[in-house]
């Protein structure tokens, strides 16, 4: 059973409409879980991505200027 209240009236859903708005409300909060997860995925690749490219670029640029650095 569903009560609703709005504007003041109240509405109350029983019996099998009640399972296909609960039904309903589950699938709505699964799918919002999951794009929600795929999007935190994403960002966790994209920052672990560019870690792993940026760190060694920057202690080779490192190592680049500190060889130049001795020849001179």
């Amino acid at each position: 059973m569903l009560i609703v209240t709005r504007n003041g009236r109240t509405t109350v859903i029983t019996g099998w409409r009640a399972w296909l708005v609960g039904a309903g409300v589950l699938v709505a909060a699964w799918l919002m879980l999951a794009f929600f997860g795929v999007l935190v995925l994403g960002a966790a690749i994209t920052a672990s991505l560019l870690l792993l490219l940026l760190i060694p670029a920057a202690a080779l640029m490192v190592l680049i200027q500190w060889v130049s650095a001795r020849r001179r």
